[in-house]
């Protein structure tokens, strides 16, 4: 019989599926917990969750759970079963590392803080994310682009791997029943979803769509927040009748917006690899993504650029983006799938399950 080798998986982001953190923790929990069994039983695995206070057995029972409350998150680095890995599922967590544990390994999903926090604050973030370095004795990186920003700032020693994100295989759902009359939305329209932060650029849009009066845009994100009250505020004084806001939708809804949008729009500064865009792409939609950051490498050449981030040159690049589209749209659709095929969930846990394997085996 196999010796008992035990792996602990940071899982506290979720409850949170509206953002990329709580989406990739709660997918790569699924499809981990799905092999469970047979991992236990081919290579002597046992996996120990570690989730959010009312999330303990939401796995299924092949798996077993550390349930923790948020004010001793911190504590849980001290957890005195001795672990043979620990996987910190991103740069952000509370959780830094185990002490007991033979081997602690993180996933970098981006250091936009670069990009994002003022010459004042990004010391602090700086030393912040060197300390989780200093802990962390092997390196995941979500996007090449990722791994070569955390070089060029920090350059680290750990050995390290890139394991791209997968992204929701929707055709499984029924979104085609769903009913979206309730939103008021007009027939055609182009979509843009997010978080609604500044680095998302979704000003830029409210702009750009004064310049295409043809069309229209409905926006899902947070308009509760400060930079969504200022785009509100903005759409109303100048008068956009084309720009329809949503505040967060269901999965099933997200699907069957993405399913019957004319394409996507996503104009961002700053990604660690970009989520909605290859959504929108596996509904096999044109999507419109600025050329920063990691964007070019999630939207390769079936992706259309905002090489010029001016809402009236944004405007030339989605009319003649959706006028190529619309040539052949049938062709467009299936090399734009094709491309968005290669970013799967099931892929992404089979290459953590063999980073997992390796780095048990370096114990040995």
């Amino acid at each position: 019989m196999k010796p008992q080798r035990k792996i602990a998986v940071e899982l506290l982001e979720i409850g949170n599926r509206n953002v990329g953190f709580g989406e990739f923790t709660y997918q790569l929990g699924a499809h981990l917990a799905a092999r469970a069994a047979a991992l236990r039983q081919e290579h002597g695995i046992d996996f120990y969750f570690i989730v959010p206070r009312g999330f303990k057995g939401c796995f299924g029972p092949d798996v077993s759970y550390i349930q923790t409350f948020r004010p001793i998150r911190k504590l849980l680095r001290f957890y005195p079963e001795r672990m043979d890995l620990f996987h910190v599922t991103h740069q952000f967590s509370r959780i830094k590392y185990m002490f007991f544990a033979r081997r602690n390994l993180l996933t970098i999903h981006d250091i936009n803080f670069f990009y994002e926090k003022s010459a004042c604050k990004l010391p602090r973030y700086v030393r912040a994310f060197r300390l989780r370095l200093a802990h962390a004795d092997d390196l995941v990186y979500i996007s090449q682009f990722a791994r070569a920003d955390v070089g060029k700032h920090f350059a680290p020693k750990q050995p390290d791997r890139v394991i791209y994100n997968g992204v929701a295989d929707f055709s499984r759902n029924a979104s085609a029943s769903v009913d979206l009359s309730s939103f008021g939305l007009p027939e055609h329209f182009l979509l843009h979803i997010s978080s609604l932060q500044p680095k998302k650029n979704v000003h830029l849009l409210v702009e750009m769509m004064a310049s295409l009066p043809e069309e229209n845009l409905v926006i899902v994100g947070n308009w509760h927040s400060g930079y969504g009250r200022r785009l509100r505020e903005r759409i109303d004084r100048e008068g956009l009748k084309n720009i329809f806001p949503l505040d967060h939708v269901t999965d099933a809804e997200k699907f069957a917006l993405y399913e019957r949008c004319k394409g996507f729009c996503f104009p961002s500064l700053c990604e660690g690899f970009g989520l909605p865009p290859v959504e929108a792409m596996k509904a096999g939609k044109p999507v419109f993504l600025s050329t920063l950051t990691s964007l070019p490498e999630v939207g390769g050449d079936c992706a259309c650029y905002y090489s010029e981030l001016t809402p009236a040159a944004m405007a030339s690049a989605t009319r003649r983006g959706l006028d190529d589209f619309a040539a052949d749209p049938v062709q467009a659709s299936e090399r734009i799938r094709g491309w968005a095929g290669r970013f799967n969930w099931e892929k992404c846990a089979d290459e953590y399950i063999a980073c997992y394997l390796d780095l048990l085996d370096k114990n040995n």
